[in-house]
């Protein structure tokens, strides 16, 4: 069943409402918000997820005067899930007491109650962009969990990713989002191997804000090595948060004893 045009309307108003009732300070009215068992996603500002209307509360109350003074919602995208619920995605504008501002994007899914539409999962996305060291990170992450998703969405699309010490049977240059992306999935799929964590000897700026050089040990285990630890150096560059230029100094001796190979 579509939402009909009364749903829409209900649901707008609700996100709009949001921040009306936060700067007014009337925590107490969060309930025409949330369903109670509400769960508000901010791991992106390294809060975790807060579950239930009880945690809001407190932890708005907690931020004190470092909350916005200002919340502004725009580009509101409904997407109906059936007739009982809805994906709600809408970008917000915070202003600080200060005058500075940020934005977020809210995800949200509201739900159809008896009283109402309510909001039962927020997820707020920090809108920033990401230097090196974000990308770095997000890199390892991808990485480590293999995902194909994860590390397509990490590289420019015009991305070169280079390996200055390879061996005859691998590239030394990968050109374009594509190539490199089909590469690391086929390396991922043909070797029994797994990285666990990453462990950062360190971190060099350069000339170039965009560039950092990392001395870095990928720590992992295979089925011909167990555990093993890789070491190598990294150059990367990003470029509106996407990785620009790699180039992998891999340690290609610990790599293949990892793998169980020799060279």
């Amino acid at each position: 069943m579509a939402l009909t045009e009364q749903d829409r309307i209900d649901i707008n108003d609700l996100i709009n409402r949001h921040g009306h009732l936060t700067d007014a300070g009337e925590l107490h009215r969060a309930g025409e918000l949330f369903t109670p068992d509400v769960t508000y996603d901010v791991t992106d500002f390294g809060l975790g997820s807060l579950h239930g209307i009880e945690a809001l509360r407190e932890a708005a109350e907690a931020l004190g005067d470092a909350n916005p003074v200002g919340h502004h919602v725009t580009n509101i995208v409904i997407t109906s899930i059936d007739d009982h619920a809805a994906r709600v995605r809408s970008k917000g504008i915070g202003i600080k007491a200060d005058g500075t501002a940020g934005s977020v994007t809210y995800e949200d899914v509201v739900t159809r109650r008896p009283d109402g539409w309510r909001i039962s999962h927020r997820k707020v996305v920090a809108r920033r962009k990401a230097g090196p060291r974000e990308v770095l990170d997000r890199f390892r992450r991808a990485a480590i969990d293999q995902s194909v998703e994860d590390m397509s969405a990490l590289y420019a699309v015009d991305a070169v990713h280079e390996f200055p010490f390879t061996r005859p049977d691998l590239p030394s240059r990968l050109e374009g989002r594509d190539e490199i992306v089909r590469w690391t999935t086929a390396v991922w799929q043909s070797t029994a191997f797994k990285y666990d964590r990453y462990r950062t000897l360190a971190i060099h700026n350069t000339d170039d804000p965009n560039t950092i050089v990392v001395e870095q040990e990928a720590i992992g285990t295979s089925a011909a090595a167990g555990e093993f630890t890789l070491p190598n150096m990294v150059v990367l560059t990003a470029r509106n948060g996407q990785i620009a230029h790699l180039r992998d100094y891999v340690n290609v001796l610990a790599a293949a004893a990892a793998l169980g190979r020799e060279l």
